[in-house]
């Protein structure tokens, strides 16, 4: 459901299905853990899934503070319709960077 890969100080999450309440503690183990590991930067690639619950808003929510914090950088990628209304509605969009892809945002990042 949720596959990361670390790259030296950034964190590509791969989020692969819709998160609801009854799977979002695969990714709050998922981001607890890159946390713990001290990095900085993080990428979410949202390109499978349409809809996640408030639960999961609030874990994304948690790692863009502790980024910001650290001096890192977060980027949504991959983002349908459907998502980006989500995001446009609790205002994400205003506080994290997009990029069309992964391969974009860690071009940014660098």
């Amino acid at each position: 459901m949720v596959s990361t890969v670390i790259d030296g100080k950034t964190a590509i999450i791969n989020i692969e299905k819709n998160i609801i309440s009854e799977n979002v503690d695969i990714l709050e183990e998922k981001l607890n853990y890159i946390k713990d590991a001290g990095i900085l930067n993080f990428v979410f690639d949202f390109h499978n899934i349409d809809y996640m619950c408030s639960s999961a808003l609030g874990l994304i929510a948690s790692t863009l503070r502790i980024s910001g914090e650290k001096g890192g950088k977060v980027y949504f990628c991959s983002l349908s319709s459907k998502l980006t209304s989500l995001f446009e509605a609790t205002r994400f969009l205003t506080i994290v960077n997009t990029a069309k892809d992964v391969d974009e945002a860690l071009s940014n990042i660098k």
